[in-house]
């Protein structure tokens, strides 16, 4: 099977550990000679295959704020689209960050506005956070700061410019997520794997209830369009928390390195199931809170 990934380190690592054990050919290895691009959200996933359609052409200035890494690819970014059979798609997140009609990652606006910026860099991003416009008087004072590190010195331009005044934030309905998966599988024309983000929980026990806002509107919306789903929550639930997630289930964004190999075989497992058309969309979604995912060493 030739799988490309569109989505983040919680799918492109795995399939990299799966490989060499698999019948997958992990296409993103193949053609991109740096790290591939993370996306997040189901338009950023969008962008870039349109980008690597050559369908649109990002300004240069708005590259640094869209992909990590972007500066090393100039008009086309290099997806192997015809050679696919699989397309795995990780929707992390309904939260959308658009400037000038371009989807940014917010992992890149955060590096390049809000980092080192102080308090005005804090008051930015409360004031977009909130749904609001800042005022000019504040994006002056983040910019002020930005000139005043050598490191963001020499790269401050338009594109920072724009962000700062264009930023616009807000949640994706279930709708709008349905609507940009059946916008995607019509891009590809390849059968879609959906994946969404982890369930964890706190050290209380509780489910982190932002994460399983997300992840509920991922599922219902794949559900919606009959697409296949493989929920983290079935593999992790199973093995634990501690197990399956870095720094013994506390960083609740990565899983820990000797795990990728399993994360990878469920992927695998579900492509497979996939192509025998034996996948049940519902098969592999437990029930919100049925899960076990325990913070404790099992």
């Amino acid at each position: 099977m030739r799988v490309l990934a569109l989505g983040s380190c919680r799918i492109h690592h795995p399939l990299k550990a799966a490989r060499p054990r698999s019948e997958i050919e992990y296409l993103n290895r193949l053609f991109w000679v740096w790290p591939p691009l993370f996306v997040h959200d189901v338009h950023e996933a969008i962008q870039l295959v349109r980008l690597g359609r050559g369908e649109l052409a990002m300004p240069k200035e708005i590259r640094p704020f869209a992909f990590e890494n972007a500066m090393r690819w100039r008009r086309r970014i290099p997806l192997p689209l015809r050679r696919v059979e699989y397309v795995v798609v990780e929707i992390c997140t309904d939260k959308h960050y658009e400037a000038a009609g371009w989807t940014l990652n917010v992992n890149e606006i955060h590096r390049h506005l809000r980092e080192r910026t102080g308090a005005a860099g804090e008051e930015w991003w409360l004031a977009i956070e909130r749904g609001q416009r800042p005022s000019e008087a504040l994006v002056q004072g983040v910019e002020a700061e930005l000139r005043a590190r050598w490191r963001t010195r020499w790269r401050f331009g338009e594109g920072h410019r724009l962000v700062l005044r264009e930023l616009a934030f807000r949640y994706l309905s279930v709708a709008e997520i349905a609507e940009g998966m059946a916008c995607l599988k019509a891009l590809v024309a390849r059968p879609l794997l959906v994946v969404p983000h982890v369930a964890v929980r706190l050290a209380d026990g509780s489910l982190l209830a932002e994460r399983l806002q997300h992840i509920e509107k991922t599922v219902e919306a794949a559900r919606s369009l009959g697409l296949p789903v493989l929920d983290p929550r079935s593999f992790v639930g199973r093995d634990g928390q501690s197990r399956a997630l870095g720094k013994g289930g506390t960083d609740f964004n990565h899983y820990a390195p000797d795990y990728l190999p399993v994360v990878g075989r469920e992927i695998v497992e579900a492509l497979r199931d996939c192509s025998d058309g034996k996948f049940n969309p519902v098969s592999r979604q437990p029930a919100v809170g049925s899960e076990r995912i325990s913070t404790s060493g099992d």
